[in-house]
């Protein structure tokens, strides 16, 4: 679950421990990391059809991690990568954070108003795996460092839901320079052809996921 969970973080304020990203896109980014993971786990790959691009579940055993393995059991057969984030995306959310909370790394913070609950927050508690992730991150936003599987598929789901500058500090680099560099790691040859073309599919579909949930929400 390292891509998943890394993206949790970097997508939530440590300070106040709300999310940096909009409630459409936040889960369906996550719900694309967690179809990415399978994919660099083997547990599933893409398979190019004559119409679209289809995920296939290769090996839906357990995996040891209880958000994978809830993945792997509600996923199809074979749908499509944007319906495998839009099948798992109300479902990933909760049980990742929870994971998280577990670990220490945030705390749970119920909310209500006017007696309805309200989305939780996650304050962070211990923030170094956090940090770890965003210095990891600005070091190929920023310095150019040339990032591996991991970092090439947290930085293409970044982008998807336009969030570079979230990570990288305010005003340390223009917003349109994170957005060149974004692309440039998204579409490149980091870890060879099968992963590179794993990433911008998801990217290409968590993208297309957000700006659809966010239109129909703002609608």
């Amino acid at each position: 679950m390292r891509t998943a969970e890394d993206l949790a973080l970097l997508l939530h304020d440590p300070e106040s421990g709300a999310p940096l990203v909009d409630s459409s896109s936040l889960p369906r980014a996550l719900a694309g990391a967690v179809v990415l993971q399978l994919v660099l786990d083997d547990r599933a790959r893409l398979e190019d059809r004559r119409w679209n691009t289809h995920l296939v579940i290769g090996d839906r055993g357990t995996t040891g991690d209880h958000v994978l393995d809830l993945a792997l059991e509600r996923l199809p057969a074979d749908p499509t990568p944007k319906a495998a984030i839009e099948k798992l995306q109300s479902r990933i959310k909760d049980p990742l954070m929870a994971g998280l909370v577990h670990d220490g790394s945030v705390r749970l913070e119920e909310r209500t108003f006017l007696g309805i609950p309200r989305s939780p927050l996650y304050p962070a508690v211990d923030r170094r795996r956090r940090d770890a992730v965003a210095a990891r991150m600005r070091s190929v936003l920023v310095d150019g460092v040339a990032p591996g599987a991991d970092d090439a598929a947290l930085v293409a789901l970044l982008r998807a839901v336009k969030a570079e500058h979230k990570v990288v500090p305010e005003g340390q680099v223009p917003k349109r320079a994170l957005r060149d560099r974004s692309k440039v790691i998204a579409e490149g040859e980091w870890a060879g052809e099968a992963v590179r073309k794993a990433i911008a599919d998801l990217y290409a579909a968590v993208a297309v996921a957000a700006g659809a949930g966010a239109a129909a929400s703002g609608g």
